[in-house]
């Protein structure tokens, strides 16, 4: 069944469920009714609505959570030999793990593989769950798994290209279902990551004169509707005759918002400039570089994007959304969002769907946000400065005071909004690190650690201070963004916060040719670019 082609439409969408409807009764599980109007896996609009949804935890508070890069985890191939397998805890894990890093170059790595796909997958996640059950992980949140756009290197996933179907880097939309489906089985939960305020660069600027601009200057209205050019699955601009386009990676779906009006086109400006409620703020309005930021103060395309995120959800029994870029959107535009969601994912008896946002500029900006979405918020990512003194306080080399006083109610007998939200203990995730360190240096705590088991103290201030723990892969397999022997990388790079934890040997294919028929075809393998040093043949019992 989810080998069907992907609807490109909500309208197909729709269609899709009711044609099933009839020809696929819902299977049954145990302890669960079964509504059979409701074909497995398809749900959509509150028609169909499903009585044997996974309910949410009672209390997100008793949640581990475990934030993961589908490309950079896993490929369900790796050598029990290599890093993942071996156990920190252990004397033997620590030596065996120095061990492999002798004559590991660095170098191979940076050169042809940082910013392009390694070949992790959704299988690969699946094929580590009881790995992460044994961390005593109960939730795992996924990047970005959404189809991106073929001409983009974007391994992050965070340029979407098609808002109803997997990225097949990742794997299928039947991997996602069974990956959630088998989470769920060991009683664990699935957060995926989702954006709203942008998408890939579907489209570019062609002046009159004929010159292309991917990222113009930022301006205060919009460019011209003529200089809009939709791109194809080559990366040039579509030949009008095509009508838009219907190759698999042309342009941007669903089909609804392949408009001009769908998107804002105000050009590349600052993202930091502006104040935090000022609705029509240049960081509310820009591109986010090359991305293209959709026009979300129409209602057509928020609408859209929203029926799209019900349509994952519904399709994947996911438990809850990460929300990507969330102080780019004003106040209204991320309340209809996560309201929506609220209300739908409660009509599927998912009572406490988590959303969790990214609030990026420090406490400002995330009680700010916290306040204003209210309970249709859950939580935010604490990815300020209190990122920042927890991960300095862990190592030993700061006053434990400005952390623990993060905490606090009042301040100077004022009032601390901050310190209220972190009260809760259920209204942040407490995270050391994650691949974009907003605040602080872009290295893993590992890089400048005294030990090779210094994270056991950071990871039990998350899980022994207020506040959900948010793991992120391979801190606990001391990934120390590549400083070896005392050196010291610059920190000023996302991609050293973001190896590839199995330990490929070569990057994918660019383009169409890293797709494959699918996610286990050899072909996609580059092995014309440089390899990356091969770990010595170590036996690790």
């Amino acid at each position: 069944m989810l080998r069907r082609p992907a609807p490109r439409s909500l309208e197909e969408a729709r269609q899709l469920v009711a044609g099933l409807r009839a020809t696929n009764p819902a299977p049954t599980k145990a302890g669960m009714t079964v509504d059979d109007r409701m074909p497995w896996p398809f749900a959509f609009g509150p028609s169909h609505i499903r009585n044997w949804y996974t309910p949410s935890p009672g209390d997100w508070r008793d949640e581990v959570f475990y934030f993961l890069l589908v490309d950079r985890f896993s490929d369900a191939h790796e050598d029990p030999a290599k890093l993942i397998g071996n156990d920190l805890t252990t004397a033997t894990g620590r030596e065996c793990i120095a061990r492999l890093s002798e004559g590991h170059d660095w170098s191979g790595w940076e050169e042809s593989g940082h910013e392009r796909y390694q070949g992790g997958t959704l299988r690969g996640v699946l094929s580590k769950l009881d790995y992460l059950k044994g961390l005593g992980v109960t939730t795992i949140w996924l990047s970005p798994v959404l189809q991106q756009c073929v001409t983009s290197e974007s391994y992050h996933g965070y340029g979407i290209q098609n808002f109803l179907d997997v990225d097949p880097h990742f794997g299928t939309r039947a991997d996602l279902c069974l990956l959630v489906a088998e989470a769920h089985n060991r009683s664990m939960r699935v957060i995926l990551d989702v954006i709203f305020n942008h998408t890939g660069m579907v489209f570019t600027y062609v002046h009159p004169d004929g010159k292309r601009e991917d990222t113009p200057p930022y301006t205060s209205g919009s460019y011209d509707e003529a200089t809009f050019k939709p791109l194809g699955e080559d990366g040039q601009p579509l030949d009008p005759q095509q009508g838009g386009g219907f190759r698999r990676f042309d342009y941007i779906y669903p089909l609804e918002l392949r408009s001009s009006a769908s998107f804002v086109r105000a050009g590349t400006g600052n993202l930091g400039e502006g104040k935090v409620f000022d609705t029509v703020a240049e960081h509310k309005r820009t591109d986010f570089l090359s991305l293209r930021k959709l026009n979300l103060y129409n209602k057509e395309t928020l609408d859209t994007i929203i029926e799209s995120y019900k349509w994952l959800i519904a399709l994947s029994d996911v438990d809850g959304l990460r929300i990507d870029t969330f102080k780019h959107t004003t106040p209204e535009q991320a309340t209809t969002f996560t309201s929506a969601l609220k209300e739908f994912t409660e009509r599927i008896r998912k009572h406490a769907f988590f959303l969790v946002a990214e609030c990026a500029g420090g406490d400002e900006w995330q009680i700010n946000y916290s306040t204003v979405v209210g309970r249709w918020l859950d939580a935010v990512l604490d990815i300020g400065e209190q990122r920042c003194n927890e991960e300095r306080l862990a190592k030993g080399i700061v006053d434990p005071m400005p952390y623990f006083s993060g905490y606090n109610n009042l301040t100077n007998n004022t009032l601390n909004p901050i310190g209220c939200l972190r009260n809760f203990g259920y209204r942040h995730l407490n995270v050391v690190n994650d691949h974009d360190h907003v605040c602080g240096p872009k290295l893993r705590f590992a890089a400048n650690a005294c030990n090779n088991h210094q994270y056991t103290v950071a990871a039990a201030l998350q899980l022994f201070t207020l506040g959900i723990p948010c793991l992120y892969y391979g801190c606990e397999q001391n990934l120390a963004s590549g400083v070896a022997g005392g050196d010291s990388q610059p920190g000023n790079a996302d991609w050293l916060l973001r190896e590839a934890m199995f330990g490929p040997s070569h990057a994918i294919k660019r383009g169409l040719g890293g797709v494959g028929a699918n996610t286990e075809d050899p072909s996609r393998i580059d092995d014309g670019v440089v390899p990356y040093p091969p770990r010595a043949s170590i036996t690790c019992t």
